[in-house]
């Protein structure tokens, strides 16, 4: 076999290699219409956001970025990430691979039939690799992956904490170790919404030349009848004659803004101009500013209320040792624990929550404790001793981070008195709970398990303490809201939990395990094992 032509792409930058080498739709690949692409392709910093609207070309720009990247580095590792299954698959057939096969230079001199190539892996001539995963809340299928660079893309519905940390730990042994993050804004408490907190913030700047101010587009303010224009004077505005600038300019994430109306094909094509007008009348204002201006609006939905979880509340206070009258009426004792993650960036605490199971089925709150610092095995022999006081029969630990807290905890109480569950949401999930493969830990479909807790919730099925005592707990509740994953094409497909990466939920979690533990020790549960065939 001919060894692979040699390109000379010398000391090119990314967006000039891309525009040499890339076909698309049958025509050389072009930046010209998308004056603000080139810096995101040449940027050197370590990580990046796109924080965009929707069709604004940022899946093929992944896909060239990936693809490029992969050429000038041989043996070059990427991994990609989508929240579900089908925008991965999707992904990679129609960007990815479509990309590659119909640009002859990468066609001819970087595929090779007899190498790897399907929707999951493509292996080029020059030993470079891109593997593509999905995850939005369990990473397990991700762990065993080597990378040099991370794309998560849909970022706005993987659930930080529970993802990205983890994932990062597949570049642990990299020379480079780059991160981009891509996606499209939902609420002000999501994913994208804390990177680009934590980003450069940088807006595509345009000067008017009606009165000289500098204007980026974030509101509807930008929309004029016939492209964008100024908010102080009205005049129309050119979207090709501007520049990125950084509003935040010392951090570390170079975070990139891109909207519909800064097209500008868009601003000079009266027919697509249109459709924005048409999309200002029939989106309602969250969806216009998210899916066309590319911005976080409004806040999540929640399913309970901070008034109904004070309703549940009672006129007496935990301590320990429990007080003889709160035991009243109490037949057996259980717990849950969720254990601190150690992830950076994000509030993550150990929490233990103690039931009283009493003889109307509902659960008493007899004892929490919140451990304000993210270390869970220098919590373990706290949490042994409160479970040892209360007499808790069964206990269920988090064992998404916490599978070594969980192994201490079983020697100080007994193996027969600790389990523990993992939360999973990927395709086979379908129950609410079941076994791993090795009959290790439950398997726990995390928004089914939410959802039937706040439905027990609403319904009184549990008795907390002194509404003072509870205020902490009731704000972690009121942090989780319901939201919706999305196909690339824009089509719901599952509802999901999420809470602002800044807004622990530990606490409700906590109480879901030892909800989960009550349940098992009453028999009150079926456990299934054909429905988790792709669990870990």
């Amino acid at each position: 076999m001919l060894a692979p032509q040699k390109l000379d792409i010398g000391s090119f930058t990314r967006s000039h290699i891309a525009r040499k080498l890339f076909w698309l739709d049958g025509k050389p690949y072009s930046l010209h219409d998308y004056p603000f692409m080139p810096a995101i392709f040449d940027t050197a910093a370590p990580e990046v956001l796109m924080k965009t609207s929707r069709q604004v070309a940022k899946s093929t720009a992944a896909a060239c970025l990936m693809i490029t990247n992969s050429i000038i580095h041989s043996h070059y590792k990427t991994l990609y990430v989508a929240p579900l299954r089908e925008q991965t698959s999707r992904f990679s057939n129609t960007r990815l691979t479509k990309m590659m096969h119909y640009s002859p230079l990468i066609r001819r001199n970087y595929i090779d039939p007899k190498q790897t190539n399907n929707v999951l892996l493509q292996i080029l001539k020059n030993g470079s690799e891109m593997a593509l995963s999905y995850a939005w809340d369990d990473p397990d299928r991700i762990r065993s992956i080597s990378a040099d660079h991370e794309f998560f893309d849909e970022v706005q519905d993987i659930l930080y904490e529970a993802v990205i940390p983890i994932v990062k730990e597949c570049m642990s042994n990299s020379d480079y170790g780059h991160i981009t993050y891509a996606g499209t804004p939902k609420t002000m408490e999501n994913t994208i919404e804390y990177l680009w907190q934590q980003s450069t913030r940088s807006e595509w700047i345009m000067k008017c030349p009606g009165c000289g101010s500098w204007q980026f587009v974030d509101s509807v303010k930008s929309i004029g009848k016939h492209g964008i224009v100024c908010i102080k004077c009205d005049h129309s505005i050119n979207p090709r004659s501007g520049k990125w600038y950084d509003f935040n300019p010392t951090a570390k994430i170079r975070g990139f803004h891109v909207s519909q109306p800064m097209l500008p094909r868009n601003n000079e094509m009266p027919n697509r101009w249109e459709r924005i007008l048409i999309k200002r009348e029939d989106y309602s204002e969250t969806e216009f500013k998210n899916e066309v201006l590319g911005v976080s609006d409004a806040i999540g939905s929640r399913f309970i209320t901070q008034e109904e979880l004070l309703a549940l509340c009672g006129n007496y206070f935990t301590d320990l040792p429990v007080p003889a009258i709160n035991m009243e009426d109490v037949r057996a004792v259980v717990a849950g624990v969720d254990w601190a993650g150690n992830g950076e960036g994000y509030t993550s605490r150990t929490v233990v929550w103690v039931w009283g199971i009493l003889h109307d089925m509902r659960l008493k709150t007899l004892y929490f404790r919140i451990f304000p610092n993210a270390n869970a095995i220098g919590d373990v022999e706290a949490v042994a001793e409160i479970l040892n006081k209360v007499g808790a029969r069964f206990v269920i630990g988090d064992a998404g981070e916490g599978a070594v807290a969980n192994s201490v905890l079983r020697d100080r109480l007994g193996a027969y008195r600790v389990g523990q569950a993992q939360y999973g949401g990927g395709a086979g999930f379908n129950k609410l709970i079941g076994w791993n493969r090795q009959g290790t830990k439950y398997l726990i479909n995390r928004t089914a398990a939410i959802d039937s807790y706040m439905l027990y919730l609403k319904k009184k099925a549990v008795v907390f303490p002194n509404a003072r005592q509870m205020a902490t707990p009731i704000q972690d509740i009121l942090n989780e809201y319901e939201t919706t994953i999305t196909t690339s094409g824009g089509g719901a497909v599952r509802k999901v939990w999420l809470h602002a990466n800044i807004a622990p939920d530990d606490c409700l979690h906590a109480q879901i395990f030892g909800w989960f533990a009550a349940k098992i020790l009453q028999g009150d549960i079926s456990l299934y094992e054909k429905e988790w065939l792709d669990a870990p």
